[in-house]
């Protein structure tokens, strides 16, 4: 309810991606020690940046966060509409220009894979099209940088391209575990709304990391909305009228 509030309160904003990885970001960091800056610990990087509002309404949950999501979007808040490392020293990394996260956290696990700390790195599905994300995989994969991990927020749907043409398979990212398997990663398909499913992946990674690893995680874009479910590219970006931020708040309410 805390994002679909705040984006309303901002004249809007990405719900549907946003409310599809909030349970991964959870997740990581209900599981691990994730500091910010300097400090000893693992690293984030939100590589998705426009669906910063689910990474500052975690952040918020988990009391890491002294903020007030109404004021999210406005000047100078700490909660840009994509993460600003300037602006907020709980991020590790600006993001916004898709396709860049996995190379800076490939950088980041390097710099760190003899201190102990793992780097996470979220990416959306739709991103996976970029060709630096495949290019920092094979040099993770070449080096056996086991420190680094990426979880797919495989919702299965982006603003534009793909759908436009029938002749593409309608997917932004067909056969995806064997893609990454490929590319020489450890690579599983999870449900990414089932939280023990994302607790076990988590667990079971670091344990045994001896080579990167990555997590495509199952969602649904708009999870818990039904106008958003329905319509995932139409509520990719945009305002609400009343009378959907009504009905948005009922199943909310409801669920």
């Amino acid at each position: 309810m805390a994002i679909v509030e705040a984006l309303h309160a901002a004249g809007g904003g990405h719900y549907g991606g946003a409310l599809s990885v909030v349970d991964i970001l959870h997740a990581l960091y209900r599981n691990r020690t994730i500091q910010c800056g300097t400090t000893p610990g693992d690293k984030l990087i939100l590589s998705k940046g426009h669906a910063s509002i689910a990474l500052y309404a975690v952040l918020h949950t988990l009391g890491k966060l002294d903020l007030n999501l109404a004021q999210y979007g406005s000047y100078e808040s700490g909660m840009e509409g994509h993460p600003d490392m300037l602006a907020n020293p709980q991020l590790h990394f600006s993001t916004g220009s898709l396709g860049q996260g996995l190379a800076v956290g490939l950088g980041m696990a390097m710099a760190l894979r003899d201190a102990g700390p793992h780097v996470w790195v979220v990416l959306g599905d739709g991103e996976c099209q970029e060709g630096q994300v495949w290019e920092a995989a094979m040099l993770a994969a070449r080096y056996k940088v086991g420190n680094l991990h990426a979880v797919v927020d495989c919702n299965g749907a982006q603003e534009c391209g793909w759908q436009h043409d029938r002749l593409l398979e309608q997917s932004p990212l067909p056969d995806a575990v064997a893609k990454w398997s490929a590319f020489g990663w450890s690579a599983k398909e999870i449900d990414g709304h089932n939280h023990m499913a994302l607790d076990e992946w988590i667990a079971e990674i670091v344990r045994s990391s001896d080579k990167p690893s990555v997590a495509l995680a199952r969602t649904r874009k708009g999870r818990g909305v039904r106008l958003f479910e329905a319509s995932p590219e139409r509520y990719h970006c945009r305002e609400l009228s009343e009378e959907e931020m009504r009905q948005a708040r009922v199943d909310l309410q409801n669920a």
